[in-house]
């Protein structure tokens, strides 16, 4: 079976499997915050929320098993 996967997809991935995986809560210039999902290199992308941020780590999990 054939599937894709973005660099950023990946990116996450990868950090998941190494332990370097990190989820931050920020502040945005608006007053809000969003959630930095990140490596030992930086930002790889965001989300609006905690929530949506631990759906993205699982969901690329699902796909890798």
């Amino acid at each position: 079976m054939a599937f894709s996967l973005s660099s950023a997809c990946l990116s996450i991935a990868l950090a998941d499997k190494c332990g370097t995986l990190r989820l931050v809560e920020r502040a945005s210039r608006f007053g809000d915050t969003f959630i930095a999902i990140s490596d030992e290199f930086g930002m790889i992308e965001v989300a609006n929320d905690m929530a949506e941020a631990n759906e993205r780590v699982e969901r690329l999990r699902q796909r890798a098993a």
